[in-house]
């Protein structure tokens, strides 16, 4: 088992210029991976990628990415023109993802994030994810990637609320690379048993596990069924990641751009140490559970 930890709950901003040094903190607070969204490996230098695979090497720490797709990776457009160009341009991205080393993208990567247009042709806009989706599934392969596709709550997207309507698009597509992320925070507002949609999901579909509590604090003892959570994971014998996902800062881009952060979520005198002590605890907690 791999635990990862998001680039977001240092910053107040999705994107930063200071990866590797958080790829050490990382690695400090006894994470394997940190996830970075997608947008600025599209531009970054050459000098930026060689500092970040450094400093993976020398922490022994993996990158992921992920982010939610806007109009420009209109993957679902009934179009066939935007949608075709679309599929080209998320492409291009897994080529910038893949200069990095990362080897899994996580997130609303098959529809555009909170736009809901469509949402009342669901079985046309399934058809036209599918459609995407073999073509990036087939280059995913060239980059032994996993491609995992965010079940998300009602409120961030129409298309994949369930684990039931990810496993649908799966199928559809048929394609090893083209996987699921569930996240408990999606899970609790939208599936009847966060342990079930493990299982259901199983291993082999399984591509990504995202963590984090019902107000998107790190996990933490209260009301979700960690325990339930952790021992279906056993269950079905996950190996890949189990990530932290809070969003806690108020500000930037976070709060601005689908994190909906309104309110202070972390005490009033938190500094560096009090958020990389937070962390642990967090990842020590959910460890236990596995023991």
């Amino acid at each position: 088992m791999k635990y990862g930890i998001c680039y977001c709950y240092w910053s107040k901003n999705w994107e930063g210029t200071d990866y590797p040094e958080h790829i050490e903190r990382a690695r400090r607070c006894g994470f394997d991976v940190l996830e970075i969204f997608y947008s600025r490996l599209l531009t970054m230098s050459q000098k930026e990628v060689d500092e970040i695979k450094a400093a993976c090497a020398a922490n022994d720490i993996e990158m992921y990415v992920s982010g939610g797709f806007g109009t420009d990776y209109y993957l679902t457009s009934f179009d066939e023109s935007i949608r075709e160009k679309s599929v080209e341009n998320a492409l291009t991205l897994l080529k910038a993802m893949a200069r990095i080393g990362a080897k899994n993208f996580s997130g609303i990567n098959y529809a555009p994030w909170c736009q809901f247009g469509e949402a009342f042709e669901k079985d046309k806009a399934f058809e036209q994810a599918a459609k995407s989706l073999k073509t990036i599934g087939k280059a995913c392969g060239d980059y032994d990637f996993s491609w995992n596709m965010e079940v998300v709550n009602r409120f961030e997207g129409y298309l994949l609320n369930t684990h039931d309507e990810a496993l649908r698009l799966t199928d559809m597509v048929d394609d090893p690379h083209i996987n699921v992320l569930l996240d408990t925070f999606h899970g609790m507002i939208e599936e009847d048993d966060l342990a079930e949609a493990i299982r259901k999901v199983g291993k082999a579909k399984l591509g990504h596990y995202h963590m984090g509590s019902n107000n998107r604090r790190p996990p933490r003892p209260g009301f979700l069924p960690w325990q339930e959570i952790c021992t279906a994971l056993k269950d079905i014998d996950y190996d890949r990641c189990v990530s932290f996902e809070p969003l806690v800062r108020t500000g930037g881009s976070v709060a601005l751009e689908g994190g909906n952060v309104w309110r202070p979520m972390l005490p009033a005198d938190a500094d560096d140490k009090l958020l990389d002590d937070m962390i642990i605890e967090a990842r020590e907690f959910i460890q236990s559970m596995f023991k």
